[in-house]
């Protein structure tokens, strides 16, 4: 009974989060409209040498209390776009949470039409 107590705590942390990799790989393809339609406008555009734009959408949740004592969650999230505007690309840096029913989560098409 002790070590499923112990082991509960790992497997919710598992359960509850979706890989954010996973969440961002979904935008790819897309149209760059829909997204800021869904996730709002970014927080600042650039771009490199070779003229590729990257959005960026910049999040601080502020600071939690976890078991190893308080963790700032903050995150930025870049797409990169083509001259159509078409996602091509995405990273992201920090502690970014991918919740199922963040803006982050992209709806497919087919679904948005019958919600």
């Amino acid at each position: 009974m002790k070590s499923l107590l112990l082991l509960l705590p790992a497997v919710l942390a598992v359960v509850g989060c979706s890989p954010v990799r996973g969440q961002l790989s979904d935008w790819q393809g897309a149209r760059l409209d829909e997204l800021m339609g869904q996730a709002g406008p970014p927080s600042s555009v650039s771009a490199d040498m070779a003229g590729n734009k990257y959005y960026h959408w910049l999040e601080d949740r502020g600071g939690v209390y976890t078991y190893n004592g308080p963790v700032n969650l903050k995150c930025e999230r870049i797409f990169g776009v083509d001259e159509r505007e078409v996602i091509t690309s995405f990273a992201w840096d920090g502690n970014c949470l991918a919740l199922p029913d963040s803006p982050w989560q992209r709806i497919s098409q087919s679904r948005q039409g019958t919600e």
